[in-house]
């Protein structure tokens, strides 16, 4: 089997290291699986990662684009990206995605990989995941993708995960679907895996760690407060609905979160708000209503005391 790996600048180590350190694993566990991976550019022969380094690839963009026709095809492509890819590589990876779908090629990406296939029309009407710090500004800007919470994610035969860590539960499941359990069990000892994660599990986040020992009821409310930044509720109401009172709930804030609960309920729809300053065309109008402010002054008001600087700020900068 041909696999193609292709790097784009600013892609992380530990996403290509999971990608390529199982695979080589594999053919080494099992001489009678027989895989050619090869690692090939969008740009330059060398591509800087986003520490920096320079990989070095077997395979310009020319014949990246080469490995994917004819019958000696590439049979799974994995697009390499980190959590952003710089603008000029955007038509490359473009020609590359609808190139690899027309020819039937699996295509897994990690990164930031989500938003190009959504721009190349791969996931259309189906799902894809990308890191949480982003994946709200993909939901609003793709409504007719579902954008999951997810390790991963497989939609119209192709793969997403947000990369990282998160890359290696993508790869034993490829391979899993390749060459079985009993294989892919081998591979997880060698790897010292305990357990692949599933692709349905929860993207850890910032807060998961502060929050492991909490009450379920305090995770009931933030879950809530989550699904609710474009029409917030009253806190009044999310405390009626996990059965507590407001004085339990402002306890609760206070032993494990140190805000308030209307303060730390504002506080992730101004940071939502953020996230689709930076990663989307909406005007600031558009986004202090779909974070629940009823109009840009008062949106701008809170953002500048949240942040110290107003949302025009956030928009100018790189």
């Amino acid at each position: 089997m041909r696999i193609l790996i292709v790097l784009v600048p600013g892609f992380s180590h530990l996403s290509l290291g999971a990608i390529l350190e199982p695979l080589h694993r594999l053919s080494a566990l099992d001489p009678q699986t027989t895989l050619r991976v090869e690692v090939g550019s969008v740009a330059e022969r060398q591509v800087p990662s986003t520490t920096g380094l320079n990989v070095t690839c077997e395979l310009s963009f020319s014949d990246s684009l080469q490995a994917l026709k004819g019958p000696d095809r590439a049979r799974a492509l994995f697009l390499c990206c980190g959590l952003r890819s710089p603008y000029k590589s955007q038509d490359n990876i473009q020609k590359l995605l609808r190139l690899a779908h027309r020819a039937g090629t699996e295509i897994l990406g990690t990164g930031c990989a989500a938003w190009k296939m959504a721009d190349a029309g791969l996931l259309q009407n189906g799902a894809g995941t990308v890191h949480w710090t982003t994946l709200p500004a993909f939901a609003e800007r793709h409504h007719n993708i579902s954008a999951r919470d997810a390790l991963f994610v497989t939609s119209n035969d192709v793969t997403s995960t947000p990369g990282e860590a998160a890359t290696l539960d993508m790869v034993i499941a490829f391979i899993q679907r390749h060459v079985g359990d009993d294989l892919t069990q081998q591979l997880c000892a060698q790897l010292m895996i305990s357990f692949p994660r599933l692709g349905n599990t929860d993207q850890p986040r910032e807060q998961t760690g502060f929050l492991r020992d909490a009450p379920p009821k305090l995770r009931q409310i933030l879950d809530l407060m989550s699904n609710h930044l474009e029409d917030p509720l009253l806190v009044r109401d999310i405390t009626a609905r996990v059965g507590l009172s407001m004085r339990q709930t402002e306890r609760l804030f206070a032993a494990h979160l140190d805000h308030p609960p209307k303060a730390y309920y504002r506080k992730l729809r101004l940071q939502h708000g953020r996230l689709l300053i930076e990663h989307t065309s909406m005007s600031i109008l558009e986004i202090s209503l779909a974070t629940g402010f009823s109009n840009r002054r008062i949106f701008s008001k809170y953002y500048r005391h949240e942040f110290g600087f107003p949302p025009s700020h956030t928009r100018r900068a790189p």
